[in-house]
């Protein structure tokens, strides 16, 4: 498989953008200057830097599992880093998604189509600000499809402004429109494994940040404050990334997350150069949380149920607006929710197929789930 068209023209119009919103961000650099530190504590380049160089062919570090950026001497602050729980539909219970079974995974020896949907973004009591958060969700291959030179990654990016209940709804804004899309939907992940980051954080609205984005959501004709990056090199994505964190200069973490690998398949996790670290990466829902709020979820999740990506108390009265119940679940808790599905990879000929181009065989799913709740965190 060569390199297309379509992968050649986002890899240009992305470095063109980045030439193009060079004049009309550096117009703003004073204002920043502005900010106190202590409001903003966090070093926004120093964590996006080498952010992708695992799997970054640019890089030393490409596919050394040893370099691979850990929580304390990576994250701006350890205590938010991303944990991520998947919702086990079939027994009505959360847990974490380091916990979910080799047999609950895809059984496909190929190439795995994934799609990703945010669905909801509920700040804690205490993180409620006059600053908007940034959420952003990146995806990339750890191994390019045959004749591209540098794997792909996909990422969506939106600018959220808690409504006065403390929430957002992604759907409202928009996150299921074609063009907010584009950075979740269809992503391919080649021999059914790939890595997955997702953060959010707070920047002030004087930020070049925020500047950067309605840049680029006019000139996209978005109408909605999410930008949704197609299929690109993880090169150019890496570049791209480090401009804007440039400008963002300082910033608070609310989730801190280095990419981490997911498993999407039975025949990935036997993979025996597979990292030790992952997450299980199977249809369904998907709620993310700071490592500062997994002991209070944790008691709680026996008595937890996730409806439309938002948390309830299952012993909740079911009369009452979903909205309403959301709200008075666990309100101390921050968290985020997504929606993710997948599935075989087709191809032309509508056949799965496997990062080779050779049809596979038609895949099964076997649904099998332990009946425990998971009550603590493992860092993964």
């Amino acid at each position: 498989m060569t390199l297309s068209r379509r992968n050649f023209l986002a890899d240009a119009s992305m470095l063109g953008l980045m030439s193009a919103l060079l004049p009309e961000l550096a117009a703003a650099q004073s204002e920043l200057s502005q900010m106190a530190a202590e409001d903003l504590p966090h070093d926004s380049y120093g964590f996006w830097n080498g952010f992708f160089d695992s799997v970054n062919p640019s890089s030393s570090n490409y596919g050394n599992k040893a370099a691979t950026r850990g929580p304390e001497d990576q994250l701006p602050d350890p205590a938010a880093q991303t944990q991520y729980l998947h919702y086990d539909n079939g027994n009505r219970r959360l847990r974490y998604a380091s916990d979910i079974r080799k047999e609950e995974l895809l059984d496909h020896d190929g190439d795995v189509s994934v799609n990703i949907a945010l669905a909801q973004f509920r700040p804690s009591n205490g993180e409620l600000s006059q600053h908007p958060a940034q959420f952003r969700v990146d995806t990339t291959q750890i191994k390019p499809i045959m004749g591209i030179v540098a794997p792909l990654a996909w990422s969506a990016i939106a600018s959220l402004n808690p409504n006065k209940a403390g929430s957002v709804s992604m759907d409202q804004l928009g996150f299921k429109s074609p063009q907010a899309m584009q950075g979740t939907n269809r992503i391919l992940l080649t021999g059914g494994t790939g890595k997955l980051a997702v953060n959010i954080s707070k920047a002030p609205t004087a930020s070049f940040f925020f500047k950067a984005l309605n840049i680029m959501i006019q000139g996209a004709k978005i109408g909605t404050p999410i930008l949704g990056l197609p299929a690109i090199s993880v090169p150019a994505l890496s570049s791209f990334t480090q401009m804007l964190s440039y400008w963002e200069d300082r910033t608070r973490f609310v989730m801190a997350g280095n990419l981490t690998t997911a498993v999407a398949t039975q025949q990935a996790m036997d993979d025996p150069d597979r990292e030790p670290s992952y997450l299980g990466l199977t249809s369904g829902d998907y709620l993310m949380v700071p490592q500062r709020h997994v002991d209070e979820l944790s008691k709680a999740l026996p008595s937890l149920d996730l409806t439309q990506g938002y948390l309830v108390a299952k012993d909740a009265d079911p009369n009452l607006p979903l909205a309403q119940r959301a709200q008075s679940a666990l309100p101390g808790i921050t968290y985020a929710s997504m929606r993710v599905s997948v599935q075989p990879a087709q191809s032309s000929a509508g056949r799965p197929t496997s990062s080779s181009g050779e049809s596979a065989s038609c895949p099964t799913i076997t649904k099998k789930s332990s009946t425990t709740t998971t009550t603590k965190s493992t860092t993964k």
